[in-house]
């Protein structure tokens, strides 16, 4: 095992609220249902197979790394593109995907839909939306997976629930 330094561990609280996971899950779930959840580097004081101890293990970060969530890769529009006023599927041809990709996102979520050109915060036939909105919300889309919109920012144009 690489002798670390102290200062580049982290331990999985740590961990868990950079990526957005909750303590619990990453100490009790990830360790038993992914075999090849790192070992700790450095076991706190008194740890034992039943827990307890004074501290907290401390981790590689570099071995954490593959067990982050990974979102899909953010899109990049032209200057010109942001200010164009667009379908949605117009926006699928600016971005480079299947308008299908997009425009699913009325039926499955319209609750992420910027508002429209018009003020309309509900998609209808021919909406016409601000490239630049739908770009933020298509690059906060979250990814594969049960849990992940937990970890999606807050879009400009929602409200918090009152």
């Amino acid at each position: 095992m690489p002798d670390h330094k102290i200062e580049d561990l982290i331990t999985l609280k740590e961990w868990a609220a950079r990526c957005g996971y909750s303590h619990d899950y990453v100490v009790r779930v990830m360790p038993r249902y992914y075999p090849d959840f790192p070992a700790p580097e450095r076991a706190r004081l008194g740890a034992s197979a039943r827990g307890g101890g004074g501290g907290s293990n401390l981790y590689d970060p570099a071995k954490l790394a593959p067990f982050e969530p990974h979102g899909p890769d953010p899109v990049e529009l032209d200057e010109e593109d942001l200010d164009k006023q667009v379908t949605l599927g117009g926006f699928a041809k600016l971005i480079g995907v299947n308008t299908g990709s997009v425009t699913q996102i009325k039926d499955d979520r319209p609750d992420t839909l910027p508002f429209t050109v018009d003020g309309q915060r509900h998609w209808y036939p021919r909406a016409k939306y601000h490239a630049r909105d739908l770009l933020l919300m298509w690059n906060n889309r979250p990814g594969a997976g049960a849990g992940s919109d937990k970890r999606r920012p807050a879009l400009p144009w929602h409200r918090p629930a009152t």
